[in-house]
């Protein structure tokens, strides 16, 4: 009998250590990434990244895009924003959140929320406040985000042609799937 217990609790113990345990995140797909840039007399440039990564380490969950993979859908206007945002030398925009400060949903569940983190842009970090909602699916998160983002935080000087400037605020959407492995 004390045999049998010492058996069910070695094994209970050995089941509840993994359930216990965090899992983490891994980007499983479905990304998309939007900015707008608006500009007088309704100005608007609208652009796009179809390459996010997500994974997390150190509790920490980080978002990465490949700032080469913005695209505008003019090629010059392409050339002088990866000039303004000095993708050079600073090939991608990171931006990491302490996985602490998300709200997850349970399984069939949605949640919204808003949550502080650090942007990483053209080599200047800053905070950033996001908004986002996440649904799960099983071990999937379908997550939507939103933020605004000053450019001139980062050292980004204001895009201007022919006289015509935009706003440095720059109203960021992004879309993407997250495992939670």
């Amino acid at each position: 009998m004390k045999r049998n217990v010492l058996i069910a609790s070695a094994l209970a113990l050995g089941l509840a250590i993994p359930l216990g345990a965090s899992a983490k995140f891994e980007s499983a797909g479905d990304e998309d990434v939007r900015f707008l840039a608006l500009g007088p007399a309704g100005m608007k440039i609208n652009g796009k990244a179809s390459d996010l990564t997500a994974s997390e380490s150190g509790g920490k969950l980080k978002i990465k895009v490949p700032v080469d993979d913005l695209k505008t859908g003019i090629g010059l206007r392409d050339k002088h924003l990866k000039k303004y945002i000095k993708s050079d030398t600073h090939k991608t925009a990171v931006l990491e959140v302490d996985r602490s400060k998300l709200k997850l949903p349970g399984d069939k569940k949605t949640v919204t929320g808003s949550a502080t983190g650090s942007l990483t842009l053209a080599g200047v970090t800053k905070p950033l406040k996001i908004t986002y909602k996440a649904k799960r699916t099983g071990s999937d998160f379908h997550v939507q985000g939103r933020a605004t983002v000053d450019i001139r935080h980062h050292d980004i000087e204001v895009p201007c042609y022919l006289g015509v400037c935009v706003d440095p605020e720059i109203k960021l959407k992004v879309k993407f799937k997250l495992r939670d492995k």
